[in-house]
Parts: C-alpha cells; sequence; structure tokens
C-alpha cells in the first residue's frame, strides 16, 4: 500500500543533534531516568548506542518537541508528526496566523544571501514543518467545528486503527 524508502540522507541523526542542542541533557536524563552520558551518547550519531522506541517517546513527551520524530518520519520521505491533543476549534486564527509566520520565516531565508550551513539548513526545515503543523491543526479545528472535536478525533482514531488491522 505504501512505499516507503529510505533516504539517503542523515535526516534522523542532524534531528539527534538539533536535540541535543536545544534542551538541557542533564536535566532531561534525570527526567527520563538515564544518565546524561547515555543520553548524549545515544543522541550522537557517532556512537553506537541509539535511543530505542520507548525512550525516543519518552524524550518527546518530556519536552513536548517533536524534533526527533520529525527526523524519523524525514528519514523515510514522510511529512512531519502533527500532534492533535491539544486541537481547539477556537484556536483556528493562533494556527493561521503561526503558520504565517513560519512561512515567512521561510520566505526570508530564500531570499537571504550566505552560506547554507547544516544549522540554517536545519532552522528552515523546522519552520517548515512548524508551518505544516500549523496548517494541518487549522484544517482539523475548521473540520471539528460542525461535527465536535471528541467526533473528530474518535473518527481520526478509528481510521488509524482500521487501517493499521487492514495491513496486517
Amino acid at each position: 500500500m505504501f512505499d516507503y524508502q529510505v533516504s539517503k540522507q542523515a535526516h534522523y541523526e542532524e534531528a539527534c543533534r538539533r536535540f541535543a542542542t536545544k534542551h538541557n541533557i542533564k536535566q532531561l536524563s534525570a527526567d527520563a531516568g538515564m544518565s546524561a552520558q547515555v543520553l548524549r551518547n545515544k543522541l550522537n550519531p557517532d556512537q553506537p548506542h541509539r535511543l530505542t522506541v520507548e525512550e525516543l517517546l519518552t524524550l518527546t513527551d518530556l519536552t513536548e518537541d517533536p524534533t526527533l520524530i520529525d527526523g524519523m518520519l524525514a528519514q523515510l520521505h514522510c511529512q512531519p508528526c502533527v500532534p492533535i491533543n491539544e486541537l481547539s476549534s477556537g484556536k483556528v486564527a493562533a494556527y493561521v496566523l503561526n503558520a504565517t509566520s513560519e512561512i515567512g520565516k521561510v520566505a526570508a531565508e530564500a531570499v537571504a544571501d550566505g552560506a547554507m550551513t547544516a544549522a540554517r539548513r536545519g532552522a528552515i526545515r523546522e519552520s517548515v514543518n512548524a508551518g505544516i503543523r500549523y496548517m494541518t491543526l487549522a484544517g482539523l479545528a475548521i473540520q471539528s467545528r460542525g461535527r465536535g472535536y471528541r467526533r473528530v478525533y474518535r473518527a481520526g482514531v478509528g481510521t488509524s486503527r482500521r487501517a493499521m488491522f487492514r495491513l496486517q
């Protein structure tokens, strides 16, 4: 049904690096129940240690930062994740304004001169992902206005479950 292809580019490795620089590893590792050095090693692509799925989920939950999951999805040539747990039909204007802001950042980078460094490329990718997230939330919020948030959320979960069982 889907033709996932793993990218030759190191999207996940770049995401691990960005995640490590954005967060206080010492505090985060304590909250996650592991030593700071182990977490640093697992976020360092040059080390043989890797995050387990459970650790990735824990870190994402603790930080509410989608960087690691977005990197993993980009590695599979997929769009960024869109967390819908805080979806609100009353926030449509905020979602659209935030998306416009992120698109503005991308536009500014598109016309900017200078070398395309890894940091600059990462910042652009984060703005693109955030813009996609906000536009998706805006669309879901508009869709849920007539039907109620819980029905839309349940329909999405139900659709995902049905699709999952069809694949098995």
